[in-house]
């Protein structure tokens, strides 16, 4: 179906998740969220190709087979295409951990935040490529408001973790816990990809995160 081509300026300001400003419209139907889905699996393929600077719309849309009028039926701009991928991305993390938190609670603060580290990192690691690309672009299209929004959400999951782990201590313990377990994992994470790329060790890098992580959770309270 054509469309119009209607250009969007300052996409990435009115929208905490920095994509959806300049969204056409929302994806509800299968063949439209097909096409949104290709289009976002499609960035991800140049991007990783090509790096950003070398991703245009015409070679999105080509890739994704579908035309330029449906690649702004949906965004106005790679700019906007490439935060409605990180956001969605980051998400499904989120919801990883969401999933892995009903099935161990009841376990003790170690081996509860060791088991989700574990799904974390494997779900990281099977996409490096994608996720290490996508970690340098967010640098540059993220806003403000979508850190913020992603940090609270994943600091939210962790304090729902730790609150069901066996040995869970008071809710100001388990707040502070929390933030400091998502600012050393996700960090470790991030920083990892952004310095060392897709090829980094992840055996080393998750058992060095974990040494961290669970020396934190059986020390770091006591320090006055």
């Amino acid at each position: 179906m054509a469309t119009a081509r209607v250009r969007v300026s300052k996409p990435l300001r009115d929208s905490p998740e920095g994509a959806l400003a300049a969204t056409r419209r929302k994806p509800r139907q299968s063949r439209a969220k097909a096409s949104s889905d290709a289009l976002q699996e499609a960035f991800v393929r140049v991007l990783i190709e090509k790096g950003y600077d070398g991703v245009t719309v015409r070679e999105v849309a080509a890739v994704a087979g579908v035309g330029i009028g449906t690649f702004y039926e949906y965004v106005g701009n790679k700019q906007a295409l490439a935060a409605l991928t990180i956001h969605l991305r980051v998400k499904a993390l989120a919801q990883t951990l969401q999933t892995g938190i009903a099935a161990l609670q009841g376990r003790s603060s170690g081996e509860l935040v060791a088991a989700l580290l574990d799904q974390q990192v494997a779900q990281v690691m099977n996409d490096v490529q994608a996720w290490a690309a996508l970690f340098m672009v967010e640098r540059t299209v993220s806003t403000p408001q979508a850190y913020r929004k992603h940090y609270d959400q994943f600091v939210t999951l962790w304090q729902q973790a730790l609150a069901a782990a066996s040995d869970a201590g008071t809710d100001e313990q388990v707040a502070e816990q929390a933030r400091m377990v998502h600012a050393i994992s996700y960090g470790w994470i991030t920083q990892s990809l952004l310095t060392q790329g897709a090829g980094l060790d992840r055996i080393a890098l998750l058992r060095e995160m974990k040494r961290a992580v669970l020396a934190y959770l059986q020390h770091g309270l006591r320090v006055a």
